[in-house]
């Protein structure tokens, strides 16, 4: 479903999926090259996205298609939100030759499609939905922490009363 001006070659595209924005670099030709993970997250990896330093992590195939078959029908941008200058097209075409086709790590707070998409064209990997992810995370946890301190200490105090 386009939705946008045509992008032309080293755009970042940013697919939005619902919870989540799936991210593709325009190479041309109606074409993006982005990573393929080979499921969906289950719900005992997402368990352990909060309780393991491995984090949610599999491998990612180096892919390029039809922007319209990564898209699908969910609604995308171009979205080259770094404000970076990019690379030069022709280093980029260069890693997109090496790169494709190759198989990588993937872990979804330190080597998602926004990281590979970001060096593709900046040369930095960088990942604004997982620092937000974090972010919310550790704000989250704090609060938690913040919260059970507070009913301890009226917990204490309420049993200090009674006596």
């Amino acid at each position: 479903m386009q939705n946008m001006a045509l992008p032309t070659f080293g755009d970042m595209i940013e697919i939005n999926r619902g919870r989540y924005k799936h991210w593709a670099l325009y190479i041309g030709n109606e074409k993006v090259i982005h990573l393929v993970t080979p499921e969906k997250p289950s719900r005992s990896r997402c368990f352990r996205l909060c309780s393991s330093s491995s984090s949610l992590c599999s491998n990612a195939t180096i892919t390029v298609d039809t922007l319209n078959n990564v898209a699908g029908q969910n609604r995308y941008q171009i979205n080259n939100y770094l404000y970076l200058t990019a690379r030069e097209d022709t280093i980029i075409k260069k890693d997109v030759e090496k790169m494709r086709g190759h198989t990588i790590p993937y872990n979804v707070l330190k080597c998602n499609c926004e990281h590979f998409v970001t060096f593709l064209r900046h040369g930095q990997s960088e990942s604004k939905q997982a620092d937000d992810f974090m972010k919310d995370f550790i704000e989250g946890c704090c609060l938690f922490v913040g919260l059970a301190a507070g009913a301890a200490s009226t917990a204490a105090a309420a049993s200090t009363l009674s006596k």
